[in-house]
């Protein structure tokens, strides 16, 4: 684990800090119901010393006693206790110690708005502008990517049909006293906070930073808008210290962070992009990416082993561009949402990037200008990277298989199929083989512009 923490000059009489922790998940064998990595550790004392009030948003809670009990005694000492999470339309949380937490605390949930948003949903067609591959039912991508002289012609689609169950309120903060803020990647979880995962957390001591969050937080909590009934806040743009430290932060899906925010620094990036993310879903943020290391900009791209199954995903795309991608063995998760750009931005938060990241779900991105904790992130991801045997620049590992570190032996369900460790088929001794890709085809453009159309001829 990395930490940095810097205590900042500004213009005020007092120093306002950041730090910057990120986890390497190969310290772990399992989740477990501790709190002793950095990740926990901070948000604790966080929790802990809070005097007057404490906002918690988080997607759900799993195993994480210390910090229950930790909230549970800062109510008892008369601090304020406020909590918002993630349900769907049934009422019902992913992790399963929600409901203690539920019970135990004043808590809000985005059901309303997601039955609302679920009876505005309509079945309707659309043309379908490719063929769709047979024995796939999921809404269909019909993707024409640009690779310079050549296309990728692909259509990503689930094999079964997606059925909504509303957005998600995936945030992962806390706001103490109106000052202090927590916020990141981790869930307060076993695999979380509790360390089985890879992730990125920042810890703000900011007035300004604290009032962004309490003022997103406010929305969902007081006046229960979340996904697209939230409105938009003032522009949150601030220099911790002038010249040195400068923080930005974007809300989904208010903010559109991907399509508005980040996909601009990697069109303006000049030099080196490395990227550690759960999810990589979003074709523009592909495209942007590709465009990248056509004009010579290096990328390396670290992905997770189950999102590297999931049938929208572009990593595949990226490796026929030529760009590195590595999807990691371990048994816990690459579950960050991040990156460091040219040497000096850091990009951190709750959100995925995926269209649902941006413009569903309730997310919080932040970007972080400075060469020292973009030289904080580079460390980390370069451990990370050449942690990796190069033979996952190319294969996948199966998710719960003997390819994934402990993954048959941590009491996990990793690729969500029900079935955990020995009763998992990838555990066995005769594993059965990934999915096949979806198909695809590269033919050469001929300066025409990159389209299905090209699989019918050259123009006359």
């Amino acid at each position: 684990m990395w930490l940095l923490s810097l205590s900042l000059g500004a213009s005020s009489a007092r120093a306002d800090d950041l730090s910057l922790l990120l986890h390497d998940p190969r310290q772990r064998s399992a989740p477990l119901d501790r709190c002793d990595v950095p990740l926990c550790v901070s948000l604790l004392a966080l929790i802990e010393g809070a005097s007057d009030t404490l906002d918690l948003a988080f997607y759900g809670f799993r195993n994480q006693t210390r910090l229950l009990g930790a909230v549970t005694a800062a109510q008892e000492r008369g601090v304020r206790v406020r909590i918002v999470v993630d349900v769907d339309t049934g009422g019902h949380n992913y992790y399963s110690s929600t409901s203690l937490w539920r019970d135990a605390f004043e808590v809000r949930t985005d059901q309303a708005v997601d039955l609302e948003s679920a009876a505005r949903r309509r079945e309707f067609s659309v043309p379908e502008r490719c063929p769709r591959p047979e024995g796939y039912a999921g809404p269909l991508q019909c993707l024409a990517m640009d690779l310079g002289d050549r296309c990728y012609l692909t259509a990503h689609v689930s094999r079964d049909p997606i059925v909504f169950e509303g957005e998600i309120m995936h945030n992962k903060f806390a706001v103490a006293d109106q000052r202090r803020v927590w916020t990141g990647s981790a869930n307060a979880s076993d695999s979380g906070t509790g360390g089985y995962n890879a992730n990125l957390a920042m810890i703000l001591d900011s007035p300004t930073v604290a009032r962004w969050y309490t003022h997103e937080f406010e929305q969902m909590f007081t006046h229960g808008r979340f996904h697209g009934s939230k409105e938009r806040a003032s522009e949150r743009r601030h220099w911790i210290e002038p010249g040195a430290v400068h923080v930005s932060s974007y809300l989904s899906p208010q903010d559109r962070p991907l399509s508005r925010h980040v996909r601009p620094l990697i069109q303006q990036a000049t030099e080196q992009i490395d990227i550690a993310v759960f999810f990589l879903t979003h074709k523009h943020v592909a495209q942007d990416l590709i465009e990248a290391h056509r004009r010579g900009v290096r990328i390396r791209i670290l992905l997770d082993a189950t999102a590297a199954l999931n049938e929208y995903s572009k990593h595949e795309i990226l490796r026929a561009a030529g760009i590195p991608v590595k999807i990691e063995p371990w048994g816990g998760k690459m579950h960050a949402k991040s990156a460091v750009i040219d040497g000096r931005i850091v990009i951190g938060g709750s959100m995925n990037w995926t269209s649902a990241g941006e413009r569903g779900n309730d997310e919080n991105t932040l970007v972080i200008r400075s060469v020292s904790h973009a030289a904080q992130y580079q460390a980390w991801f370069e451990a990370l990277w050449s942690s990796i045997d190069d033979r996952w620049l190319y294969d996948r590992p199966a998710p719960e298989s003997a390819d994934s570190g402990t993954a048959c032996t941590d009491g996990v369900d990793n690729d969500f199929d029900h079935r955990i460790d020995a009763g998992d088929p990838g555990c066995s001794a005769s594993p059965p083989p990934l999915p096949e890709l979806l198909p695809f085809q590269i033919v050469t453009t001929g300066g025409e512009p990159c389209a299905w159309s090209l699989l019918e001829g050259p123009r006359r």
